[in-house]
């Protein structure tokens, strides 16, 4: 199995807590198959052994909340996967060719989305974003939600943002490791809220990991990590509502030839079968363009296309 963005590793964590589960019992049941039936202690040791390894130094409590985040996840990235226009974009190919130039007093309450109400943003292995190398840790990408605010005559687009990290051994692994780690990886999350009547700058301000803002007393990477992580995020929005953005539809590496030529002329059961196999459609954004000189604030109107028209 190749690399799997994140939206996609989602349909596989049920799987891989059941199947570890039942691995756990299996190693269970036999280390006490080779102990004294009479000692009823040392057996209850080896449960508690087992269960321990497998929530990789997590605490019940801390397996309980990675599990809750991961099933929050699992039904943001089912809007994502299911929705009516394709709403992963691969902006790894636009992320060298964006601009410099300062959007931190930019208001983004006019921008406008391609795809449906969230979208998935994925950014790629990008070195500025690596949390931890030994680990092959890095922001992989980030949902973007796109919310209606109204205050009498004041409105405009609220932005909730969760960056989400990588998991490379996700699909070789996954089955064959505890569980814990699989469930950390894939359910941290570092929030931001860009409000309709802030800027961008201001809104770094809201980061709360884990949507926690106590949490966030102990960062996981140096500041300026999450820093360059949320500009690239806010850049690519941008870019996103813009007119004439530069999209070319396909799917990632990995996925069959065959069943992709069939899901591009429009064949529904091919689509089905890439999706199951962790193949979502994806709009990768920004091959066929060079540099990009600046970035405009976006304005009331001047991009026809997204979920709210």
């Amino acid at each position: 199995m190749d690399y799997l963005p994140h939206p996609a590793r989602t349909l596989f964590i049920e799987a891989t807590q059941y199947e570890r589960s039942a691995q756990a019992k299996a190693a269970i049941e036999m280390n006490i198959a080779v102990t004294d039936p009479s000692l009823d202690r040392q057996r209850r040791v080896i449960a508690r052994w087992v269960d321990a390894s497998e929530q990789s130094g997590a605490t019940d409590e801390q397996v309980a909340d990675m599990e809750a985040r991961a099933k929050i996840f699992e039904k943001i990235a089912e809007s994502v996967l299911k929705s009516d226009e394709c709403s992963i974009f691969d902006v790894s190919a636009l992320i060298p060719k964006l601009p410099k130039n300062d959007v931190s007093a930019f208001n983004l309450r006019n921008l406008v989305l391609p795809g449906d109400e969230t979208v998935y943003i994925h950014l790629g292995r990008q070195e500025a974003l690596v949390v931890d190398q030994t680990q092959d840790l890095y922001f992989e990408g980030a949902y973007v939600t796109q919310v209606d605010d109204e205050n009498g005559d004041d409105e405009g687009s609220t932005f909730q943002i969760a960056l989400v990290f990588s998991d490379p051994e996700f699909g070789a692994l996954a089955f064959d490791r505890a569980i814990g780690r699989t469930l950390k990886r894939n359910s941290d999350f570092v929030r931001f809220e860009i409000k309709h009547t802030d800027s961008v700058q201001q809104s770094f301000a809201s980061m709360a990991q884990n949507g926690l803002v106590e949490e966030s007393q102990i960062l996981t990477a140096p500041l300026n990590v999450y820093r360059v992580a949320y500009d690239l995020v806010v850049r690519s929005m941008i870019y996103l509502g813009l007119e004439g953005r530069d999209l070319e539809l396909g799917f990632f590496t990995g996925a069959p030839d065959k069943q992709v030529r069939r899901a591009l002329k429009g064949d529904e059961n091919a689509e089905r079968y890439l999706l199951e196999n962790g193949f979502p459609a994806v709009q990768f954004v920004g091959r066929n363009i060079g540099p990009i000189q600046d970035l405009s604030e976006p304005e009331w109107g001047s991009e026809p296309v997204g979920f709210r028209i």
